[in-house]
């Protein structure tokens, strides 16, 4: 028996009745894979709430098992989404606010301090393009005014690589300085 194409709203009907059939039955697993996929606990519930928007747009297959299994994946990448989402958030208002210090401390400043405050940055702004690549991010990263736990959560890195990674960095900038070689 052939099945009659449906229309754009029989469709979304349909669409609409097996999210809400999957909602009612497995809520709280779809909202274990969003919590477990979130950087924290806040984002789960809009990772679940994108993943439901995406149902009603996309998913066209059947009722059941197949919609659960493809909304457990879909929700998974709601979350990872979120996160990103919410790390450059708080990268952009970081750097914004660390812009902002930068220019009332600028403002505060007298010819001479300004040409020697350039002189220093350009000096270490030179000290700090001579670092290996995670030491120099990290010393960013921490003089943008992250914590070690945000460092490692922004690079994926585990707190022993963020501490290694400023240790060496810091020395390797004193030795510099110092005037030593690498």
């Amino acid at each position: 028996m052939a099945t009659q194409p449906q229309s754009p709203r029989e469709k979304q009907e349909r669409r609409a009745r097996a999210l809400d059939q999957l909602l009612r039955s497995e809520r709280r697993s779809l909202l274990r894979q969003a919590r477990f996929h979130s950087r924290r606990d806040e984002d789960a519930e809009d990772a679940l709430n994108d993943a439901c928007v995406q149902f009603l747009r996309f998913y066209d297959g059947p009722a059941g098992e197949d919609a659960l299994r493809w909304m457990l994946l879909v929700v998974k990448r709601a979350a990872w989404a979120v996160g990103r989402r919410a790390s450059d958030r708080e990268a952009r208002v970081r750097a914004g606010s660390a812009e902002l210090a930068l220019t009332f401390s600028y403002e505060q400043m007298g010819p001479e301090e300004l040409v020697e405050r350039g002189e220093d940055t350009e000096r270490v702004i030179g000290l700090i393009e001579g670092l290996k690549p995670d030491e120099r991010t990290a010393l960013i990263l921490l003089g943008l005014g992250c914590s070690y736990q945000e460092i490692g959560e922004l690079r994926n890195w585990s707190r022993t690589k963020v501490h290694r990674s400023i240790k060496h960095g810091r020395a390797r900038i004193r030795k510099l300085l110092a005037g030593g070689a690498n």
